[in-house]
């Protein structure tokens, strides 16, 4: 085992050295927490992971909000024709046999691209 006997000195404010401090709770020392955190960050592959993770996660919320209006509009859309088959103006077979299996296939891929972005999302965020 290779023994640890060079130090490097660092300079830090109070506040830099508490929050290190509590950061560092976890490991066995504060050495070990620094050598882990330069290791992880010097990862390229880890850095680029972390960059992907922010990426999806923006594309995710943006696509979550997008989905989120098509099914709210999706929503109003069966609701005005409900309200027209109601007064006569739609007729009710039209409704039960064009309309209403539309809108279930549409809510169907909605709600599936939904949850794929939320696996993708998931699976994204275990970094190994």
């Amino acid at each position: 085992m290779n023994r640890r006997t060079r130090r490097i000195e660092l300079r830090l404010s109070e506040a830099e050295a508490e929050f290190i401090r509590e950061k560092s709770k976890g490991y066995r020392s504060v050495s070990q927490y620094i050598r882990d955190a330069v290791a992880e960050f010097s990862d390229t592959d880890a850095r680029r992971r972390l960059e992907l993770i922010n990426g999806l996660g923006q594309l995710y919320r943006e696509y979550h909000n997008e989905l989120f209006h098509l099914s709210a509009n999706l929503n109003q859309v069966v609701k005005r024709a409900n309200e027209l088959s109601v007064v006569g103006l739609l007729s009710k077979s039209y409704l039960e046999k064009t309309v209403i299996p539309a809108v279930r296939g549409i809510e169907g891929t909605v709600s599936a691209l939904r949850k794929e972005l939320l696996d993708v999302t998931r699976k994204a965020t275990r970094l190994k």
